[in-house]
């Protein structure tokens, strides 16, 4: 069982409880229990001053579905959207002090053996933040594990959630070796770095890696989200959009009036009148700004993030505004 998210046409989020499970032909399969709306903590019933229990409906229309859980499981689901007293109270006992069984590599190969190369890789560049993930995509490793026994949709809730954090920078490299961009250009030594290749050919091949995932059945069918609108899947959607989002509205400057290091031009800078909109989203002064360094600037937006993100109990619009004002002074320490 698992929480998902699904952005609305007016950007708000909708929250669902989904179940993960294993169908006819032992695929893994997805579906929804229970519609949790926009504010899942509505339905956290609070006894006192430190203890809680989930409304009697959730468990219900979950129970209605035929699905045997661990209520220990279902807490955990609703943890992020605790008061946050509360929430540091029951962490505090939840810590499990148990070791987790280590196992083979023989062991974790034949128990990883069916993990898709792009779940590997996509898992293996926000564990490294590295765009050389040849070798460690195709290793046994224990950090796969957690995407075992789960359906795609859960696969796909697990990673977006830590794709949230990454800066756009990063979400640049991220696309480039997600889609196995270095592999078309070796064996050149450059490969692992996308400044040094031809944009267009970039553009050219990651068009042509998210076509053939869009056609792979072993990618898109073991639980997806039904889609049976024209077009990409919005799994890989998102990353299309992204992609050009990131390069032509966000780019990455190197410092040269009007261009970036891609070679495009640059959007001109926002007008400095919204300045003090972005240093306020950020919790800083001009002159706090001023005197930080790009990663003391981004480690600020890391941590900021972590305590409005929606999924942690925090304001949406704010998490937003926090985005956007990042990803635009970001620009200005380049």
């Amino acid at each position: 069982m698992y929480l998902a998210r699904q952005c609305q046409k007016d950007d708000s989020i909708k929250y669902f409880l989904r179940h993960s499970y294993q169908g006819e032909s032992d695929t893994w399969l997805s579906k929804s229990l229970f519609n949790l709306g926009h504010d899942p903590e509505e339905y956290i019933v609070y006894v006192g001053d430190r203890a809680f229990y989930i409304d009697p409906a959730v468990e219900e229309a979950i129970s209605s579905h035929g699905v045997i859980y661990n209520y220990d499981e279902l807490e955990e689901i609703f943890m992020p959207f605790l008061e946050p007293e509360i929430r540091r109270v029951v962490e505090q006992f939840s810590k499990c002090g148990g070791k987790r069984r280590r196992y083979s590599k023989e062991e974790l190969a034949a128990m990883q053996k069916d993990i898709h190369p792009f779940d590997r890789r996509r898992l293996c560049f926000l564990k490294s933040c590295d765009t050389n993930i040849e070798s460690l995509s195709n290793q046994p490793f224990s950090f796969f594990n957690i995407l075992l026994n789960k359906s795609r949709d859960e696969i796909e809730q697990v990673l977006e959630g830590m794709e949230f954090m990454l800066n756009p920078r990063e979400k640049r490299k991220y696309l480039y070796a997600i889609f196995d961009i270095p592999r078309r250009f070796a064996p050149r030594l450059t490969r692992f770095i996308p400044d040094a290749q031809d944009q267009d050919l970039i553009d050219k091949y990651l068009l042509e890696e998210i076509c053939m995932l869009d056609q792979d059945s072993t990618f898109l069918n073991q639980g997806a989200v039904p889609w049976k609108a024209r077009g990409l899947h919005p799994y890989l959607r998102k990353y299309l959009i992204q992609y050009f989002d990131i390069l032509y509205k966000w780019p990455i400057t190197d410092g040269s009036a009007g261009h970036s290091t891609t070679g495009h031009k640059v959007w001109p800078p926002p007008a400095r009148s919204s300045d003090e909109m972005h240093f306020k989203a950020m919790g800083i002064s001009a002159n706090e700004f001023s005197r930080m360094g790009k990663k003391e600037f981004t480690l600020l937006f890391r941590h900021k993030a972590q305590e409005l993100h929606p999924d942690k109990g925090g304001d949406h619009e704010a998490f937003i505004a926090l985005q956007q004002a990042y990803q635009i002074l970001i620009c200005r320490k380049t």
